[in-house]
């Protein structure tokens, strides 16, 4: 993924303030040689390291540089990776929220609860950095005072000073990096969410197929890596047959079982990378990728033999007959658009319906169009 200009100056500009702050300390003579355990532990004894002596006690006041650029760096990534993360979900939100209805109030509600939680996480890398920004001068401050005096009640209140800046800054920076973590995790549930929102926007609410929508985006896509990479692509459209009896003979809920049933039926019999679509009414499609004019007609046969078998009856009452569905198959042709391919499937489906239905016909013609 690709960050903008403006992303890129971001992370460059976190980068520089916090290679400046390092290089400040390294210069102000407050780092002494780094303790590589100080990577591993959270302790302030490991953040503590130049030695000052008041009395013949021993007082540590430097910020050890490995814990100081540990933290900055966890802090760092933690922003940058959201940052990396949340283009797409955003770009999903942006598109999706123009569907309407219930669905889209959702998209924008969760835009809105994304784009604050990114607010807070820009705050949260300006708050430490201007944290940083504090210590730094206080480090400086105080080394200053030392060099310059000889009183043990100066260099006392300049020790002070340095440990309570210290200790500041460590709560600072873990009180920062929680935060963080609790708007990564916010994120991951909103991320989520927009998931299971966005599976309601492309399904069928009654059959749980794709809608139409999502269909024809599909098609269009596949059928243009299809051309690029010289590969096979069939659709099969089908059609139960005498459905408009099925609903003024047996009514509309009976009506319902039946095209669930015949959802059903399709979607055992494809793989995961095909697509199972309601295309309007009690007409169906199924997108497949990679699968020959051949594959896809035994795969509709299949389809239309198991559904012809099934036995349907009302609830206590008569049984209501064998009901079957037609179809038609056609495979992409070298240089022909997806509107082309659904008319030539649509075609062949209607040749099964002409036919006295309950049939497959296969459009074989893959002559350059």
């Amino acid at each position: 993924m690709k960050l903008d200009s403006r992303r890129w100056a971001l992370v460059a500009g976190v980068a520089l303030i916090v290679a400046a702050g390092v290089f400040a300390l390294i210069r102000a003579g407050f780092f002494a040689a780094p303790d590589l355990a100080s990577l591993w532990t959270w302790s302030l004894d490991n953040w503590e390291t130049a030695g000052v002596g008041l009395s013949g006690e021993p007082v540590r006041v430097a910020h050890e540089p490995l814990a100081l650029i540990r933290n900055l760096a966890l802090i760092t990534v933690s922003f940058i990776g959201v940052l990396l993360g949340t283009p797409r979900l955003v770009e999903v939100v942006t598109r999706s929220g123009r569907g309407g209805g219930a669905v889209g109030e959702d998209f924008i509600k969760t835009r809105r609860l994304i784009d604050g939680e990114l607010g807070t996480i820009l705050s949260l890398v300006r708050a430490h950095l201007d944290s940083n920004k504090t210590y730094s001068a206080a480090l400086v401050k105080g080394h200053r005072d030392l060099a310059a005096t000889s009183s043990p009640d100066q260099i006392r209140a300049a020790v002070v000073l340095l440990i309570a800046e210290n200790q500041k800054m460590l709560r600072e920076t873990e009180e920062h990096q929680r935060r963080l973590e609790d708007s990564q995790r916010q994120i991951t549930q909103l991320r989520a969410e927009l998931a299971e929102t966005q599976e309601l926007n492309v399904r069928d609410s009654l059959t749980q197929v794709f809608t139409r929508r999502h269909f024809d985006e599909t098609l269009a896509r596949e059928a243009k890596t299809a051309a690029a990479a010289d590969r096979a692509l069939s659709l099969i459209m089908a059609d139960i047959d005498h459905f408009k009896k099925i609903n003024d003979g047996h009514g509309h809920l009976i009506g319902d079982e039946v095209l669930k049933n015949f959802a059903r039926t399709m979607s055992k019999h494809v793989e995961e990378k095909d697509t199972v679509a309601r295309y309007g009414g009690e007409e169906f499609a199924i997108i497949m990728p990679s699968v020959c004019f051949i594959e896809a007609k035994a795969t509709a046969e299949r389809i239309r033999a198991e559904f012809e078998t099934k036995k349907w009856a009302i609830k206590g009452g008569a049984p209501i007959g064998r009901i079957t569905a037609s179809f038609g198959v056609a495979q992409l042709a070298p240089r022909e658009s997806a509107e082309s391919l659904i008319q030539r499937a649509d075609a062949k489906l209607y040749v099964s319906k002409s036919r006295g239905r309950n049939l497959v016909t296969v459009d074989a013609d893959l002559s350059s169009r």
